[in-house]
């Protein structure tokens, strides 16, 4: 192939220079072309180095103040974990008194109360991640991960058992709620204040001299005196009766019941919901009776009982 020469004439708009030619050949312009890829390529190659560069060191720095923010994070949530299993095993010491104060469990065992759990369960060291100690043949990124596992196993131990604690103290609260309400609806009050006569059991009837089982107890008084409700509940009855003459039937739920009888007048009427103490009527010598008094029964589960077993004031 043949070779091309190239010329280069340079003329000088000042007389006293003469125009000079060059001559360049092909092979001068094509080394002359690589020459300046070549030095094209070497600064594009330094100057994308040098952008790398910078950018890795931004971001270095970048990382490196996320890095200290979240040891900062998992320094207070491993403290935190620490405190709230701390709480937690106080909680479990409280529920586990509760319990046995109401009934539901041995005394016996408070002796295992605040033991905590098993060593795999156990709450983590309080270890400071911003000076942590890599262990041997682990790295200091193992151990960061190692300390964020166990904060989330804690934390989720935590949340486990404290759902139990929580379900625990709501049976608990459901229990006294029922044994409450039991309580109120257990007949424990004189009914009214007098001389009890005759007593629940067997007896000479006063009216007719037949020996006959007496369901209630009688409690002598002056006529007029107020009767209160023993316990809470709901009137069923208030009505005259030959034997009774007035009387007043009150349901108390859980199976109690209680009647009073020989009443002068009442002080409610049938679907009342009546509170212990609450006055429902007033003492009367009404139906078979002998003299001003009140005949009281407790019945329970469809048997009287005798009241006296019942009352503590």
């Amino acid at each position: 192939m043949k070779k091309r020469n190239y010329f280069v004439n340079i003329v000088s708009d000042d007389p006293k220079y003469s125009p000079k030619d060059f001559k360049i050949s092909s092979k001068q312009v094509r080394n002359s072309i690589i020459a300046f890829s070549v030095l094209l390529g070497l600064f594009a190659f330094f100057f994308y180095g040098f952008l790398t560069t910078s950018l890795d060191k931004e971001k270095t720095k970048r990382l490196e103040k996320e890095n200290i923010k979240l040891e900062e994070v998992i320094a207070e949530l491993t403290a935190s974990n620490k405190s709230l299993g701390e709480s937690l095993e106080q909680m479990k010491d409280f529920k586990e008194r509760i319990m046995v104060a109401a009934g539901l469990k041995s005394p016996y065992a408070l002796k295992e109360v605040g033991k905590g759990g098993t060593e795999t369960e156990g709450p983590i060291e309080n270890v400071s991640t911003n000076t942590i100690e890599s262990p041997a043949g682990k790295s200091a990124a193992q151990t960061k991960n190692q300390t964020y596992n166990n904060i989330v196993t804690t934390a989720k131990r935590i949340s486990q058992e404290s759902k139990e604690i929580e379900k625990a103290l709501k049976y608990v609260k459901s229990h006294i709620d029922e044994q409450k309400a039991k309580l109120a609806a257990t007949p424990s009050l004189w009914p009214t204040r007098g001389y009890l006569t005759d007593a629940f059991g067997w007896r000479t009837n006063p009216i007719t001299g037949k020996r006959q089982f007496h369901t209630g107890q009688d409690i002598a008084t002056q006529l007029g005196n107020k009767i209160i409700a023993t316990a809470d509940g709901f009137v069923l009855i208030t009505e005259h009766t030959p034997i009774l003459g007035k009387i007043i039937h009150i349901d108390h739920g859980h199976g109690f019941a209680t009647r009073y009888g020989h009443l002068a007048s009442f002080n409610v009427k049938e679907g009342d919901r009546v509170k212990r103490g609450q006055v429902i009527g007033f003492v009367g010598s009404t139906g078979r009776s002998t003299a001003p008094h009140i005949h009281y029964e407790v019945i329970y589960m469809g048997k009287n009982e005798n009241p006296v077993h019942y009352i503590i004031d």
